[in-house]
């Protein structure tokens, strides 16, 4: 009887706000926030805080629009969390994604921004304005921000050496990986090769996401392999790249698609993921390659390289020069089918059994080190869902200390 109404407490309903620049499947963070409300607002009371919000929300989830300029990213970056204090409201818990306020209780920590800019120097990448301007601004305030809170979720072991490291961050730091989607109802290869437009024949590598993440790595590489070509699959505009394609003389093997909000074909299409970021706290595009039995290639510098067995679920580049190691990858996979049949075998089997327990492990621990009382469902998460669900943490309503 007692362990039942433990049971019932830790699952009574909680009065939840998620805070988020925009609510949108397409972004990393965005559609993090979008799998985690879809679940949790079965359960609580879930309120959403976000500047735009550009997927369906449950029924039952409170809308609140943060008045932030919009239009360009460091716009939103840095007005965000004054607009997001005009509209506040009280809560048991805040859930902030990132630095998109000074208060909250819990923090998912998607990016280590000093890291990321020293990643970026590292690699000769050059930030955009707002980012040259701002970016140390932003870095002391997401600093003070995981200094201070009460709780951080880290989508990788990465992230939490990134957080000790360069914030001081050690404590109450819990490891939460984000889960696998189930795999698509994908078309045949030869439909997804006519509709995009690629060769039939063609060995076929797929690039998706950010360029600044290692898109003219894969461009180079691509220069050693005749055999290979590169699907993009960007919301940034080819016209910036067209003259690196020509000089190195891969502009006939370089297939551009744009943005694609379901890119189920491009992954149908695909012999191979290509990905030879020089940061990312995880790699959702990663793990949703593996979910559709696409092996990846990736760099160690990608937190889901954690949950990667190499030559046997993808490959990881060990090289210090990238360039070459993701070369030799290709070079290596576009001529050994079996090889790719291994990795691709086991990159599904990899990403098929979601791993609810881990993430009930890593809930619950953060439930018990904090002054909430975890609870998660060990109902399987299903499609799209992070590891890293707030199902079940309950305030203490007799803590006095509420925060707004």
């Amino acid at each position: 009887m007692a362990r039942h109404a433990s049971e019932a407490l830790a699952y009574h309903s909680v009065n939840i706000a998620f805070v988020v620049h925009h609510y949108d499947l397409s972004e990393g963070t965005g559609g993090y926030t979008v799998e985690l409300i879809s679940r949790i607002a079965r359960h609580h009371e879930v309120t959403l805080y976000a500047a735009s919000v550009r997927a369906p929300v449950p029924e039952g989830v409170h809308v609140v629009h943060v008045p932030a300029l919009q239009g360009r990213t460091y716009a939103t970056i840095l007005s965000f969390p004054a607009a997001f204090s005009a509209v506040r409201r009280s809560h048991d818990l805040v859930h902030a994604q990132g630095w998109v306020t000074g208060r909250a209780h819990v923090v998912t920590a998607h990016i280590v921004l000093r890291a990321w800019r020293r990643a970026a120097r590292r690699a000769g990448i050059r930030s955009p304005a707002g980012e040259r301007l701002f970016g140390g601004f932003v870095e002391r305030r997401e600093a003070r921000l995981y200094r201070a809170v009460r709780e951080v979720i880290a989508p990788s072991a990465k992230i939490k050496e990134e957080l000790a490291r360069d914030y001081g961050r050690q404590r109450r730091v819990t490891v939460v990986r984000h889960g696998f989607p189930a795999p698509s109802s994908a078309p045949a290869r030869d439909l997804a090769r006519r509709a995009i437009g690629v060769p039939m024949d063609a060995f076929v590598a797929l690039y998706i996401g950010d360029p600044r993440k290692g898109l003219v790595t894969a461009l180079r590489a691509l220069r050693n392999v005749d055999r290979a070509h590169l699907l993009v699959v960007s919301r940034s505009a080819p016209d910036q790249f067209a003259d690196a394609t020509q000089q190195l003389g891969v502009g006939q093997r370089v297939h551009w698609v744009g943005p694609m909000p379901d890119p189920t074909v491009a992954y149908a299409a695909a012999d191979v993921l290509v990905h030879p970021t020089i940061y990312d706290s995880f790699g959702l595009v990663v793990a949703e390659a593996m979910a559709e039995s696409v092996p990846p290639i990736v760099t160690r510098w990608a937190g889901i390289s954690e949950l990667i067995e190499h030559g046997e679920s993808g490959w990881i580049v060990q090289e210090d020069d990238v360039v070459a190691g993701v070369a030799a990858a290709l070079e290596k996979l576009s001529h050994d089918a079996e090889l790719r049949q291994r990795l691709a075998s086991g990159s599904g089997l990899r990403a098929g059994p979601v791993t609810v327990p881990g993430a009930g492990r890593g809930m619950r621990l953060l439930g018990r080190r904090s002054r909430y009382t975890g609870g998660l469902h060990d109902e399987p998460p299903g499609a799209g869902a992070p590891c890293a669900q707030w199902q079940h943490l309950r305030r203490n309503r007799t803590d006095p200390r509420r925060v707004g």
